[in-house]
């Protein structure tokens, strides 16, 4: 089990004031930086997985990556040059609220136009400097994007980015798919590793559910949500919020395309057209058919199977009542 640190604790230079979050690779604190009384987060890997080639490998890429990057609208990480006792990242502590709860308090209503494009410019020019950097964030959603108070847009948590040119690191427990089903693009749920593509992918998925309520794709499960990804276009956006400019919607509709040669092929052409809607064709949706993966055909086999075998047993019944019936 991971040592839980309480209230008061110190590590090196930082007390502790609070966790902020636990999940299955990480632990997350609020703590003040003793130096200068700036509160700070620390990210610590579970110790149960330091011994993990691919979690180790993912802290030291999120190390490395947040010394690669400096930008006003991505958190930064701080301190990397002192020498601690044990492993853990200090980042940029953020106040504000995530997307997700901006998204919320407007529920079941989507955000107000103006307010949802505000925010995903900010998302993109991130994302474009990001990616101009080598670093792809995999896992775009609204959990991951926070509005501080001032209206300013941070990406958070680039702890399963990928650097360009970094090797493929697969372990026990942690398959090489990884992101969040609702924005993870179809390339992503068949086990490729993701790249500006799924960027693109995962910004328009986010845009799409602020601006009608709701995310493309839903269903009674994650199973579900995945394999709708992967074998549909999404529903069209005008069709949930007919109240939406052509232009914007066609630009969100390309973002999402199941097959990457017709979805914006960088993040920087997609930030030109929401820059610049008015320059932008409206065209009309056209999804293309749906797909049937290898395990929706087994599926659907093993169920023609099933009924088919029903069918049998049900003629096999009315047959031997019939051979009943004659024999009297």
């Amino acid at each position: 089990m991971s040592t839980s640190y309480t209230p008061g604790t110190q590590i090196d230079y930082y007390e502790i004031i609070r966790m902020l979050g636990r999940g299955g690779m990480n632990r997350v604190y609020l703590a003040l930086d003793k130096r200068n009384q700036q509160q700070v987060v620390l990210k610590f890997p579970n110790e149960d997985l330091i011994g993990n080639v691919a979690v180790f490998e993912r802290y030291k890429r999120e190390a490395e990556i947040g010394n690669r990057l400096n930008h006003p609208h991505i958190q930064h990480l701080l301190n990397m040059d002192e020498e601690r006792r044990e492993h853990y990242l200090v980042m940029e502590y953020i106040q504000g609220t995530t997307l997700r709860d901006v998204m919320d308090k407007y529920a079941p209503d989507p955000l107000p136009v103006p307010e949802a494009l505000r925010i995903i410019l900010q998302v993109c020019d991130a994302l474009l400097y990001s990616h101009e950097h080598g670093v792809y964030h995999r896992d775009i959603k609204p959990e991951n994007i926070m509005i501080e108070e001032d209206g300013n847009v941070k990406i958070i948590d680039f702890g399963i980015a990928l650097l360009e040119g970094a090797r493929r690191v697969t372990w026990r427990g942690l398959s090489g798919t990884v992101g969040t089903p609702d924005y993870m693009s179809p390339e992503q749920l068949k086990g490729e590793r993701g790249s500006a593509g799924s960027d693109v992918y995962a910004v328009g998925a986010m845009l799409y559910e602020m601006l009608c309520g709701h995310p493309p794709f839903e269903g009674e499960n994650v199973f579900a949500v995945m394999n709708l990804h992967v074998s549909q276009d999404p529903p069209s956006l005008l069709g949930a919020n007919p109240h939406l400019s052509h232009a914007l919607a066609t630009v969100v509709m390309r973002a999402i395309r199941r097959d990457p040669e017709k979805r914006y092929r960088s993040i920087g052409d997609l930030l030109h057209d929401l820059r610049n809607l008015e320059e932008v064709n409206p065209v009309s949706y056209q999804p293309d058919s749906p797909k049937m993966g290898r395990n929706s055909r087994q599926v659907l086999t093993a169920i023609i199977v099933v009924v088919a075998i029903f069918i049998v047993i049900i003629a096999i019944g009315f047959l031997a009542q019939f051979a009943n019936h004659a024999a009297r």
